[in-house]
Parts: structure tokens; sequence; C-alpha cells
């Protein structure tokens, strides 16, 4: 965390990371409830092609230039979903 912290990563600095991870309840927190929406869109996106719920997750990714660099998808070099096409430059 020290390393993130000074350096940030390749794409923008780090300045603001809650280095201990908080176990709760989503019903406690706002911010996990947003977190869980998030990678459950994300998760109906890739298994079922749903992009209701992706869609206005998605256009609000983190780019530089056209190139989406926070989501990624670990796929064959064939995948033609939105998350691949927006991360080839």
């Amino acid at each position: 965390m020290r390393s993130f912290h000074a350096t940030g990563t390749l794409w923008t600095s780090v300045d603001h990371i809650i280095e201990t991870p908080m176990f709760v309840d989503s019903k406690l927190t706002r911010m996990v409830q947003i977190a869980d929406l998030c990678a459950y869109a994300l998760r109906r996106y890739l298994e079922n092609g749903e992009a209701d719920l992706f869609d206005p997750i998605f256009k609000r990714a983190d780019r530089i230039g056209n190139v989406a660099v926070c989501v990624r998808h670990f796929s064959p070099p064939t995948c033609d979903c939105v998350i691949c096409l927006a991360h080839q430059p």
C-alpha cells in the first residue's frame, strides 16, 4: 500500500485508499451496496449478455483517451464484448 500511495498506478495517482479491508454487511453502508451493484451488473453482462445495468456503469469507467483502463475481461483474443473492445487502443 505504501508503494501505491507513493507512486500510484500506471494510469493515475492513488491518494485516497483505505488500507484495511472492512468486512461488513452491505445493509450497513451504501458504498458496499454500490460495489455489490457494480459486481452484479458486471457478472450479469459477462455471463448472460445483460447490459441494462452494466451499460450505465461502464460509461463511467476510467479511460485514457478511448481506452478503458479500470475493467478487464480476461478472455480469448477473439472476444468482442464491449469491455475487450474498449480496452484496445
